[in-house]
C-alpha cells in the first residue's frame, strides 16, 4: 500500500513567494550598503577634516620653521658682523701699536748727539714702518719707491723738514745747543713718523698698495696729521714727565 501524505510535511514556497522573499533580502542588503555608504561618507568627512586638521598644522609648523630660520639668519648675520667688527678692531689696534713702536724708536735715535746721523736713523725708522705696515696689511713692498713716497711725503711739508734740520745742526753748538738740539729733533721724529704711519694706514685700508700711491693726492691729509701728531707728541712728552716726576 502507498503512504498517504500527512499535514506535517513542509510545503515548498512558491515561486510568487520566493520573489517575495528575495526582495526582502534586497531590501535589507539594500538598506546595509546605504548604511555603509553613509558609515564610509562619514569616515571621508572625518579624514578630510584630519587631513585638513594636519595640513594647516603643518603649514603652522613650516611658518615657525621658517620664522625660526629668519631669526637663526639674522643671529648669524649680526655676530658675523661683529666678529667682523672686533677684526678690524684688532687689525687697527694692530697698526696703531706699529706706529707707535717706530715713534719710540724714531725719538729716542733724535737724541743722538752727532748731527745728520740723527736724521739718517730716523730715515731708517720711517722706511722701516712702511715695511711693517706693508707686512701686516700683505702689500708688496719695494723699497725704493718707500724711500721716493716717505721722502715725496716729508719734503712736501717744510716746517718739519726745517725743524729737523735744524734741530740736527744745532747739536754741533756745545751744551744748549746739543740738549735744544735733542729736544727739536725728538718731537720732530715723532710728529713725522706719526704723520706718515697714519696716512699709509689709511691708504692700505682703502684697499691701496705701493703701486697706487700717490703723495701728491696725501698732501693734505699729511699735512692734517702732522698737526694732529703735535699735540699727540707733546701729550706723550708731558706723560713721561709726569712719570718721571712721581717715581
Amino acid at each position: 500500500m502507498m503512504p498517504t501524505p500527512t499535514n506535517a510535511d513542509p510545503k515548498r514556497p512558491t515561486l510568487s513567494q520566493q520573489v517575495k522573499m528575495q526582495a526582502v533580502q534586497i531590501e535589507q542588503l539594500t538598506g546595509q550598503l546605504q548604511q555603509k555608504e553613509e558609515e564610509l561618507a562619514t569616515l571621508a568627512e572625518q579624514a578630510n577634516a584630519t587631513q585638513t586638521e594636519i595640513q594647516g598644522q603643518l603649514q603652522q609648523k613650516e611658518k615657525q620653521i621658517e620664522q625660526l630660520t629668519a631669526e637663526l639668519n639674522d643671529k648669524l648675520a649680526t655676530a658675523e658682523t661683529q666678529l667682523t667688527d672686533i677684526s678690524g678692531q684688532q687689525h687697527m689696534t694692530k697698526s696703531e701699536n706699529i706706529i707707535n713702536l717706530h715713534i719710540i724708536a724714531g725719538m729716542a735715535f733724535g737724541l743722538l748727539p752727532v748731527p745728520l746721523l740723527d736724521i739718517a736713523a730716523l730715515t731708517g725708522v720711517q722706511l722701516n714702518l712702511l715695511r711693517s705696515l706693508c707686512r701686516h696689511y700683505d702689500v708688496e713692498f719695494n723699497e725704493q719707491k718707500g724711500k721716493a713716497f716717505v721722502h715725496a711725503l716729508i719734503s712736501g711739508a717744510a716746517p718739519v723738514v726745517s725743524v729737523v734740520g735744524l734741530s740736527s745742526m744745532a747739536k754741533l753748538i756745545p751744551a744748549i745747543g746739543t740738549i735744544g738740539g735733542g729736544i727739536g729733533m725728538v718731537i720732530g721724529a715723532g710728529v713725522s713718523i706719526y704723520a706718515v704711519g697714519q696716512v699709509f694706514v689709511a691708504h692700505f685700508r682703502a684697499g691701496g698698495t705701493l703701486q697706487n700711491f700717490s703723495a701728491e693726492q696725501w698732501k693734505t691729509f699729511f699735512k692734517g696729521k702732522l698737526q694732529e701728531g703735535k699735540g699727540e707728541i707733546r701729550h706723550r712728552i708731558q706723560d713721561v714727565k709726569h712719570l718721571a716726576r712721581t717715581t
